[in-house]
């Protein structure tokens, strides 16, 4: 069973949307403005009513006995619970470096039943704040801006950079990529 399709569908529209829309106009040039861009798109997709997002919320997990802290480029939460976790890569020179993220992935996949996070404001008027626990079906998404692998066929299924054997990622992983091209649109697509 593939966790959350209406998701999944919205993501990958605020993704092409931010490819080129502002990618393709050349407003994003570094992995900061690509976070920003892929929000404000999101913003616009998703319904502002039932969901909340969080930009590089800290969590911290104990492995082997060791605090290991993560921020995420981008959490999705509905009314109640934590929904996405997103990692965002801009490499659009190169292949992706996504080791790092895709360990940040996993670990909080793995952890995310200790996990939570708040909307609480340290100053300022209290309007809803809130602890959102995660949810027994969180989608974990990595999305880059990268070029193309040489020997990559389209024909095949084969995801060419992530492998999602990860038990914790089963069924709940998404990539989204945008590879890059010297004399053409970034080619945007998406991969289960």
């Amino acid at each position: 069973m593939t966790a959350r399709m209406p998701l999944r569908r919205q993501l990958f529209l605020a993704w092409r949307r931010s490819i080129r829309r502002d990618y393709c106009s050349q407003r994003i040039n570094s992995e900061r403005s690509l976070q920003a861009s892929f929000w404000s798109q999101l913003n616009r997709v998703l319904p502002t009513d039932t969901r909340r997002m969080f930009i590089e919320p800290r969590f911290v997990v104990t492995v082997e006995g060791h605090p290991k802290v993560f921020y995420p480029d981008l959490v999705i939460c509905n009314t109640r619970r934590v929904i996405a976790v997103i990692e965002l890569k801009y490499q659009p020179r190169v292949l992706p470096s996504h080791d790092k993220d895709f360990e940040t992935l996993r670990t909080i996949a793995e952890y995310r039943d200790q996990l939570q996070v708040s909307n609480a404001r340290f100053h300022g008027p209290v309007a809803d704040a809130k602890d959102y626990s995660f949810s027994e079906h969180v989608l974990f998404v990595w999305a880059g801006v990268h070029r193309r692998p040489k020997s990559f066929s389209y024909e095949s299924n084969d995801v060419p950079m992530l492998s999602a054997n990860v038990e914790s990622l089963r069924g709940c992983f998404l990539q989204l990529h945008a590879e890059t091209n010297r004399s053409a649109s970034p080619n945007v697509f998406i991969r289960e």
